[in-house]
């Protein structure tokens, strides 16, 4: 009897500290989402106005461009499904409350990232925010990113996205749109392969190249303008790269994976 109730009381107050911290887990604000995201895109999107729990809310997702204007880019709700926190598997899914489609489908446990689907419309400005001199470029139009059963895990890749860039403009040139272009990224292995091409424009760019993690990306990108837009576009590709043959220029990126410079 006397074991009863030595036991009996400290599993009591064992049990109501679990269930207070289950509750407060439970309760925590649709802000911390915001807080998450800020935090992995180093301050490039955002969620605002939300409303609702970390698990289960809404709001604005907006990204935060070069000049620091905020933009709105699409409002969603999202879940996130608790009963898989269990298995260490964070499962989050964003959907439009305007259209209802499907924004973000991903998942995150220790050493893996799995996105499902993916799909976001962004400003081409956003780029600018890979390197100062894409910044400097001032580049302007519409990005699609879409993205299917992407896997990342241990060094690892599968799965494919793209990115279409439509009415392609530079606050550089006179010259608008300079192109339509798509970028093709597909798992390789242990590596992403990706492929740039032109759709259309007087602007050329192609491209290829192979990025494995923890080692020098090899790619080779140029661009070729027209002869009608050549002279007015030299300012634009010099910044950007060097001319490597009469007309065509090479771009090429800084080691840290992210910028664009010239030679």
């Amino acid at each position: 009897m006397r074991s009863r109730t030595h036991w009996g009381r400290p599993l009591k107050a064992a049990g109501l500290l679990l269930a207070l911290a289950c509750t407060y887990l439970a309760m925590l604000p649709a802000t911390w989402l915001d807080a998450l995201l800020q935090d992995a895109s180093q301050g490039t999107l955002a969620v605002t106005a939300t409303r609702g729990t970390l698990w289960r809310g809404e709001g604005s997702l907006q990204a935060v461009q070069p000049n620091g204007e905020a933009v709105t880019l699409v409002p969603v709700n999202w879940d996130i499904a608790l009963g898989e926190l269990l298995s260490l598997n964070l499962h989050l899914v964003a959907r439009s409350t305007q259209d209802g489609s499907t924004v973000l489908d991903a998942a995150l446990r220790p050493g893996q990232i799995r996105i499902q689907s993916a799909r976001l419309q962004l400003s081409a400005a956003l780029l600018g925010t890979l390197s100062p001199t894409l910044r400097a470029a001032d580049l302007s139009g519409q990005c699609l990113l879409q993205a299917k059963d992407v896997l990342l895990e241990k060094g690892r890749a599968s799965g494919t996205a793209q990115l279409a860039w439509q009415g392609a403009g530079s606050s550089l040139s006179r010259i608008r749109p300079l192109g339509s272009y798509q970028l093709l990224l597909s798992g390789q292995g242990n590596g992403l392969e990706f492929r740039l091409m032109t759709l259309a424009g007087p602007l050329s760019l192609d491209g290829s190249g192979h990025w494995l993690p923890n080692q020098k990306s090899t790619y080779q990108i140029t661009a070729t303008p027209t002869e009608a837009t050549r002279r007015e576009l030299v300012p634009l590709l010099r910044m950007m790269g060097r001319e490597t043959t009469p007309g065509t220029y090479q771009l090429t990126m800084d080691r840290n994976m992210g910028a664009v410079s010239s030679h």
